[in-house]
């Protein structure tokens, strides 16, 4: 049954993966990965919603 799970998490992984790959989208820095999360937890800190939920607002 581990065989099971570990080869199962490893097939998930691999298309994950691959997906990421395949992504066409520009990649982002880890400079602006950061700078936008950042951002987001001093939203946070101050009870204001991140960019991602006020985005998601109808």
């Amino acid at each position: 049954m581990k065989q099971q799970r570990r080869d199962a998490y490893t097939r998930w992984l691999a298309a994950e993966i691959q997906a990421a790959i395949d992504d066409p989208r520009p990649s982002i820095s880890h400079e602006e990965v950061m700078a936008r999360m950042d951002a987001q937890l001093a939203r946070l800190g101050e009870g204001r919603p991140t960019e991602h939920a006020a985005r998601k607002a109808p």
